[in-house]
């Protein structure tokens, strides 16, 4: 894990968490980013959570973390999102 300065929500630029990720397929960009295991070590899965988010938007269905998708299919990242109210980090 690392700190990148990225501007996620239109409201300047932030410290964002990002996490490299493994290359599952090097083929499939999305296949490295989608139903993976979550980042955090928490042992929940990333899930495809496009609808009423923008695209490449993913949820840890264990821990409720959410993630953008970013890097490209040599180097595939998930750039931890905000933090929600009662959803632990």
């Amino acid at each position: 894990m690392r700190y990148e300065l990225h501007n996620l929500d239109g409201n300047g630029e932030r410290r964002v968490r990002v996490y490299d990720m493994p290359i599952v397929d090097p083929d499939n960009y999305w296949a490295n980013v989608t139903d993976v295991p979550c980042p955090t070590g928490c042992g929940g899965k990333v899930f495809w959570a496009e609808a009423g988010f923008v695209p490449g938007y993913r949820i840890c269905g264990k821990c409720l973390r959410h993630w953008q998708a970013g890097g490209n299919a040599e180097a595939p990242v998930l750039l931890r999102v905000g933090r929600r109210s009662g959803i632990p980090r």
